[in-house]
């Protein structure tokens, strides 16, 4: 006689005449996943990429910056170079009572007195010449300015005793800050140097 739960399940007889073995199926195990799905790849890859863009923009930056380093320690030697030739030259450039000349004895220099670094005579005493030979050892040490942008942007004044030289390079938009950010765009940067002689 079978069970009430033999006869609910549907239980059936065995050829021996007994009951069979309920049998229970269980769900089969799950199998691990493994391996990446296509988003977490593509997510991988962006971040990856985010990271390499940083990277270089930041060696770029360092070799700008180390381009800038370079070129003020050359415009440093440039101006300082220019102050020992007229300090050389003082019976030239001062007035009998210790004052320097208008003109420091020509050796004055603004944004129209012209230059020509191919006429630079080493032996030569006249400030002209000189100024020449200033302007040939500039593109000697910066190889990216020429007698043009030299004319128009180094300076050699005087006020009230003082003397200034400025040397000027080429730089990328806004990468050389000024007091007037206004002034040329700050495509140029400049170094100047006061002194009396």
């Amino acid at each position: 006689m079978h069970s009430y739960f033999e006869s609910r399940l549907g239980s059936t007889t065995t050829e021996s005449g007994g009951p069979s073995m309920l049998k229970l199926h269980s769900p089969s195990p799950r199998t691990p996943q493994s391996g990446f799905a296509l988003i977490e790849v593509l997510v991988s890859i962006l971040v990856l990429s985010i990271g390499l863009l940083g990277a270089a923009g930041m060696f770029t930056r360092g070799i700008d910056f180390t381009v800038d380093t370079e070129r003020r320690q050359m415009a440093a030697m440039v101006a300082n170079e220019w102050m020992e030739t007229m300090r050389g030259n003082t019976a030239t450039i001062l007035n009998a009572n210790g004052t320097p000349k208008e003109d420091l004895g020509g050796y004055a220099k603004n944004s129209s007195t012209d230059v020509d670094s191919e006429s630079c005579d080493p032996t030569s005493v006249e400030a002209a010449k000189q100024l020449n030979c200033w302007a040939a050892r500039s593109i000697e040490l910066m190889p990216e300015l020429d007698d043009a942008f030299i004319k128009t942007h180094f300076s050699v004044t005087q006020n009230s005793g003082v003397i200034s030289v400025q040397v000027a390079w080429p730089s990328k938009s806004k990468q050389c800050l000024a007091d007037d950010e206004t002034v040329n765009d700050n495509t140029y940067c400049t170094y100047t140097i006061h002194s009396k002689l």
